[in-house]
């Protein structure tokens, strides 16, 4: 078992990446997590790919330079001029020293021990990415109804990476470290998407006959989108591109991405089949689901079951418009190494 306490010499290079563009509001706490991390400051480095923001963020970062170039910690930011995100993770990864690289959101934290686990992981399993246990909180620290929603498998589809507590090989990774060697392979994330772009790498990755595995020792926290008007933007964003890869013949989508849309379907017709029997069978059927979980006082709230309505009809419009949208180009190609 790795040692992150032995000689920084026998431990693997590592490349922290990130992708931005106006984050002042949460760059600070992303860059303080990778930077107290366990692993070596000699060992790994952090890459900023930033969209040209314009808000103080880069203010933000060359602070964080400045101070940390004194410990041996190398922070880089390279410029993504297209300001995309998949344009953006290329750079990142292209300009990467590590013979493994991480990515991490910059509305996200990573445990102290985030990248020393990472690395015990994928060095004990056959898997070219490991990742572990995302956990959504508002960011005031608050478990408002949106973070519930992101950590309800009524909401998530059952990710392992939401809900899970064991070890086990995945189909898909969050945060993931990957070997730097299968982008070589399998290809770059897809610049012409504008979303799911990890959804589709990952298809290829798996389609290569590679694995991922999931470790919950391996820990991270997202900070949601603050309004339920943001997180139905994303959502429909993310069906529209959920169609786009299913019509191009990508096997990355499951069923468990079918979950909240029947979840959300159940309760309407339970609503309506209660209302024209005159029973309280919505409210029993409500009950038979939910006294299993351990947040039964999820569906109590009425406003639980509205964030969840909301982001999945969301999904469903953009998965209908990305249905009858038959002039866009979408072809899965292969990035070839940026020069």
């Amino acid at each position: 078992m790795l040692d992150c306490n032995m000689g920084s010499a026998q431990l693997p290079f590592v490349s922290v990446l990130l992708v931005t563009r106006n984050e002042k509001n949460y760059i600070e706490r992303s860059l303080m997590s990778l930077i107290n991390q366990t692993y070596p400051k000699d060992k790994y480095e952090i890459i900023i790919a930033d969209g040209k923001s314009e808000d103080g963020t880069l203010d933000v970062i060359r602070k964080f330079q400045d101070k940390y170039i004194k410990e041996g910690l190398v922070i880089t930011v390279v410029t993504n001029e297209k300001k995309i995100l998949a344009t953006g993770w290329n750079i990142a990864i292209n300009a990467a020293k590590g013979e493994y690289v991480t990515r991490i959101d910059a509305h996200a934290e990573a445990e102290p021990d985030f990248v020393e686990n990472s690395i015990k992981a994928i060095l004990k399993v056959d898997a070219v990415c490991v990742g572990g246990k995302l956990t959504s909180l508002s960011l005031d620290g608050a478990e408002n109804v949106i973070s519930k929603v992101l950590s309800s498998p009524f909401g998530v589809g059952n990710s392992s990476f939401r809900v899970s507590s064991q070890a086990c090989y995945a189909d898909t990774a969050v945060y993931g470290l990957y070997k730097k060697s299968v982008f070589e392979e399998v290809g770059y994330f897809n610049e012409k998407m504008v979303r799911n772009q990890d959804i589709e790498l990952h298809s290829r990755i798996k389609a290569a006959g590679y694995k991922f595995y999931f470790d919950p020792s391996i820990k991270s926290t997202y900070y949601t989108r603050t309004t339920l008007s943001k997180m139905l933007k994303q959502a429909y964003g993310n069906g529209f591109w959920n169609m786009i890869l299913l019509k191009k013949g990508s096997s990355a989508l499951s069923l468990r991405h079918l979950i909240p849309f029947a979840f959300v379907v159940f309760l309407m017709l339970s609503i309506i089949w209660g209302y024209f029997w005159r029973t309280i069978w919505a409210s029993f059927m409500f009950g038979a689901i939910f006294r299993w979980q351990e947040n039964a006082l999820f569906v109590r709230d009425f406003r639980n079951v509205l964030a969840i309505y909301v982001p999945t009809s969301g999904i469903w419009l953009g998965v209908y418009n990305g249905y009858i949208q038959e002039d866009l180009i979408c072809e899965i190609q292969v990035y070839e190494k940026l020069s």
